[in-house]
């Protein structure tokens, strides 16, 4: 299965340890140049851009939306995506395989989180990790795997970005994407190194208290309708799953 990892042309130190990082596990990876936001002409993203994004965040999207070009444009079955700040299990591969088995019903299967998993399990593998639809935002995109169709389903989807890539991704039943995330995780960010995004979204700026509750009571609404539609896709997903046995 096909490996790329996401890295800014300046940044070979960050090259060179994952490299060598993955190398000592066995494994060889292509270099996807990562965009420089700041170099991005905001005007060709169009109007549905969030302006709001800072230029890292712009360039994060960027280079996870070229992964999922290359997957189509190359036809590949099923690979993965590592940013150049992680650590990886040795499993990681056995659980890449086991999971690209079960795609369909899966677009991409996330093998990493920053925030504790919640959710609900549909398939457990042969180690005892699970793939668990998140009802709460796992956050982070530092490893995760797509099928081809799964790529061409995320490109049509979620092609422009609105708000981080991870956050997009964590909103995944919002855009009928069927996207687990693997429990526990096999690709893991590397503390020692600083993140290459800077200040993230909504970041910025004091609200006023009035703003403070229109967000918090969208968000408690948001969490209601997640609940339902991952409620509902976890047991479509077990009926095809079990189908196949």
């Amino acid at each position: 299965m096909k490996i790329f990892v996401v890295n800014l042309e300046r940044a070979a130190d960050r090259r060179e340890a994952i490299l060598r990082h993955l190398g000592e596990l066995g494994l060889e990876a292509e270099i996807l140049p990562a965009v420089e936001g700041v170099k991005v002409d905001r005007a060709t993203l169009g109007p549905d851009a969030e302006p709001g994004l800072s230029n890292g965040e712009v360039g994060c999207y960027l280079s996870h939306l070229r992964f999922w070009q290359i997957v189509v444009e190359r036809r590949l079955p099923h690979a993965i995506v590592l940013e150049d700040d992680v650590v990886c299990s040795p499993s990681l591969m056995r659980v890449a395989r086991e999971a690209a088995a079960l795609m369909p019903p899966f677009d991409a299967v996330r093998l990493s989180a920053l925030q504790p998993i919640r959710g609900i399990p549909v398939a457990t593998l042969s180690g005892g990790e699970q793939l668990v639809l998140p009802t709460k935002h796992p956050s982070g995109t530092q490893g995760y795997m797509v099928s081809l169709e799964g790529a061409r389903r995320l490109l049509a989807a979620i092609p422009v970005p609105k708000s981080p890539i991870d956050d997009t991704l964590d909103r995944y039943w919002k855009y009928g994407l069927c996207v687990p995330v693997l429990s526990p995780s096999v690709v893991v960010e590397d503390a020692s190194i600083a993140s290459s995004i800077g200040a993230r979204f909504g970041s910025k700026g004091a609200d006023s208290v009035a703003r403070r509750l229109t967000r918090h009571f969208a968000r408690v609404a948001e969490a209601e309708r997640r609940k339902i539609s991952v409620f509902l896709m976890a047991r479509r997903i077990r009926a095809k799953l079990q189908g196949r046995g």
